[in-house]
């Protein structure tokens, strides 16, 4: 496994996560609400029956009724936008999961993972479900330390703290509930700003005071991918690189956008019910 922290610290982590100015940062806060709101709307859709090719046509339509864009350009210039409105994690599919005509079932655990632009500015947020209210006690304790998790990482994040630092709390703090990272290239959040992934990585594992060092008006994600089995994964080969865990079992993830302030961070994305 490639130590991503590591590779990236020989590079200017300006041009990686540039400084945003508070105009900036003001249109990704726009683009963060907009993205919270899209997620509420889909959620009021999952139910026992629906398809995630019904719920993909419908996050279109809802993200262009704000007069947003999609964006999911990544580092290689690839633009996903242009098979699937958004990404599906489903039960062992940890992320970049395609839109299908299968019924999703009661029980399923489900994240959808959004990204797009309001002028100019990107959003990205993912959130996840139990189709039908209700499922296994499995499931439901790994949502809910996924869901915790990503709180640990946001409230790690403040200027002068290491990449590696923020990782490795999460990493202790996962693993105390018995479950496991996953750990596959390209699974990382990332700096965020006029492109949904711009060049700074951040995978959430790791060893502590290591990687860059955060700064006063970087905006980054935070999304810690969890599993309950090995951690290891593979790339299935369809066209959007999906990615799931090799020993099948279940995975998710949670997701905000983050701006460095300077006593800490700023969530951009709050959904209801969040405080930050």
């Amino acid at each position: 496994m490639k130590n991503v922290i590591m590779e990236q610290t020989e590079l200017d982590i300006k041009k990686l996560s540039p400084i945003r100015t508070p105009e900036q940062i003001e249109k990704m806060r726009e683009a963060g609400r907009i993205s919270a709101e899209t997620l509420n709307l889909l959620g009021e859709q999952i139910k026992p029956g629906i398809t995630t090719k019904e719920l993909d046509i419908l996050a279109l339509k809802y993200i262009q009724q704000y007069g947003a864009e999609l964006d999911r350009e990544d580092l290689e210039g690839y633009n996903y936008g242009e098979d699937q409105a958004v990404f599906f994690t489903l039960n062992n599919i940890v992320a970049r999961g395609m839109a299908t005509d299968i019924p999703l079932k009661a029980g399923d655990i489900l994240g959808i993972d959004l990204s797009l632009k309001k002028e100019g500015w990107c959003g990205d947020t993912q959130k996840m479900w139990i189709v039908g209210g209700d499922t296994s006690s499995l499931a439901r304790r790994l949502l809910s330390v996924a869901y915790d998790c990503m709180w640990v990482g946001i409230n790690a994040v403040k200027p002068g703290v290491h990449i590696g630092s923020i990782a490795n709390k999460v990493q202790k703090y996962v693993e105390s509930h018995s479950f496991n990272m996953v750990k596959i290239e390209g699974l990382t959040g990332h700096s965020i700003g006029q492109r949904h992934c711009e060049g700074l990585l951040i995978p959430f594992y790791g060893q502590p005071n290591t990687g860059h060092i955060l700064e006063e008006g970087m905006v980054i994600t935070i999304e810690p991918f969890i599993c309950a089995g090995s951690g290891e994964a593979q790339l299935l080969p369809t066209e959007l690189r999906s990615v799931k865990t090799k020993d099948n079992t279940l995975a998710a993830f949670w997701e905000h956008v983050i701006v460095v302030t300077k006593g800490g961070c700023e969530v951009l994305d709050l959904r209801p019910g969040e405080s930050g």
